[in-house]
């Protein structure tokens, strides 16, 4: 049987369905410059920061005055969205509600900024079950999700024990680090998100398409002793 104290939890593809929006924010982007992605840049800026993503944006395609001055542009298209056409994923706000009846402690840890999270976690009711919002770049060096910075840190301000503390996540590379870092995750897998479902179930504890296979009591149900162990990378 599994504990759990404590949840992080990723915002983007994860507690909303966001994903499609995102891959469009950089080409709605890039369209305003007249400019389109190179192939493969997207899977490359997917895991960064908003701020290094726009920079190497700012330097690789030179568009926009700065990488900073991009940033506020992304920023802008990105909140409208949020405001407007951006739903929950079905089934989060309930697995979100049972957690927090339960007293379990919330945190989100997310690569977007905090402020455009608060923000669409707010206009969803969703905002104030979480203890938290951290985002990549206010991490130590602003390292991405493919390190374990951001969930470390989410860990320490939550102040449950790691092994009591599961990651909600739908990025590979986030499911990844986690478990690499030592914490039990859960998968939030969606078809039309684009990911590598033999690489998420290989390396989550609980898959699940949607919510449908997550709840309290399957969590609590999980069995430690049955748990697979990491794929060599």
């Amino acid at each position: 049987m599994a504990e759990i104290s404590g949840a992080i939890f990723d915002c983007d593809g994860t507690l909303i369905d966001s994903m499609t929006m995102w891959y469009g924010a950089f080409d709605h982007l890039l369209a305003a410059y007249d400019v389109t992605a190179p192939a493969g840049f997207k899977e490359l800026v997917e895991p960064m920061t908003i701020p290094d993503s726009c920079a190497l944006i700012h330097a690789e395609l030179g568009i926009g005055a700065s990488g900073a001055a991009l940033v506020d542009e992304l920023e802008a298209y990105v909140a409208h969205e949020y405001e407007t056409s951006i739903k929950v994923i079905p089934g989060a706000r309930e697995l979100v509600e049972g957690l927090s009846a339960a007293d379990v402690r919330l945190i989100v840890a997310s690569s977007t900024t905090s402020r455009l999270v608060r923000g669409a976690l707010a206009v969803h009711g969703l905002l104030g079950y979480f203890s938290g919002v951290i985002c990549t770049a206010e991490v130590r060096d602003g390292r991405d999700k493919d390190c374990p910075d951001v969930y470390l840190e989410a860990l320490e301000r939550l102040g449950t024990p790691r092994e009591e503390t599961w990651v909600f996540e739908d990025a590979p590379f986030g499911i990844r680090t986690a478990r690499q870092a030592g914490f039990h995750v859960a998968a939030i897998y969606n078809e039309g998100d684009g990911r590598d479902e033999a690489f998420v179930r290989s390396r989550a504890d609980i898959f699940s398409r949607g919510y449908a296979s997550l709840s309290l009591e399957a969590i609590r149900g999980f069995d430690d002793a049955a748990r697979r162990p990491m794929p060599e990378e």
